[in-house]
């Protein structure tokens, strides 16, 4: 009787589907002492109707812990959850670092095929929190990046210098160079044209 005093108080108290869910547990314990009571008086019930019982509990106690368990894998905190951005793309709390770059389109104008060259791309980290570039990709193999490896501390700056081979290239090139750091953006995109005659 105190189990189930327990559960009509946690029902009547609950204010999250947590509370609820662990109150129908202590309404299955409550039920399954019961039946175990009645069990035991063997004068009402046969021996299979008590075993049929024990069966009873067990399921019983199977359900519960599937149910724990589906639970606690949907569950989270929210304090791990870290959203850098709101959905209407402004942020005024997260500390985020911010590319300013000096230019982000460069034109080699006329070169010959085989020729190489090569331009720095300049930047500055206006945001407030360190800037990591993890990666530079270029649009074609003809192409080859290096950049700042380091951390860029808000008010530093960095640069990404690109080597663009034209040997295998004739007429006008238009190619691009994703940069992608720990920005929001995570991709920023660089871009460089050429017109290559022939030798």
């Amino acid at each position: 009787m105190e189990l189930l005093k327990f559960y009509q108080t946690m029902i009547g108290e609950a204010r999250s589907p947590q509370k609820m869910y662990y109150g129908n547990i202590v309404m299955y314990l409550y039920y399954s002492n019961f039946l175990v009571y009645i069990c035991k008086q063997k004068k009402y019930l046969p021996m299979n109707t008590y075993r049929f019982s024990y069966q009873l509990i067990i399921a019983f106690l199977i359900f519960a812990c599937i149910g724990c368990s589906n639970q606690k894998k949907d569950e989270f905190d929210s304090k791990i959850v870290n959203i850098p951005v709101s959905a209407d793309g402004k942020n005024e709390k997260a500390r985020m670092p911010k590319f300013e770059f000096e230019q982000t389109q460069h034109d080699f104008g006329k070169l010959i095929q085989g020729e190489k060259v090569s331009f720095t791309y300049k930047f500055k980290n206006v945001g407030d929190a360190m800037l990591v570039i993890s990666s530079v990709l270029p649009g074609c193999n003809c192409t080859v990046a290096q950049f700042t490896q380091t951390p860029v501390p808000p008010g530093e700056t960095g640069s990404i210098t690109i080597n663009f081979n034209t040997e295998t290239k004739k007429g006008l090139v238009n190619s691009t160079v994703v940069v992608q750091a720990n920005t929001y953006p995570a991709d920023t995109r660089l871009s460089f044209t050429a017109n290559v005659d022939l030798p």
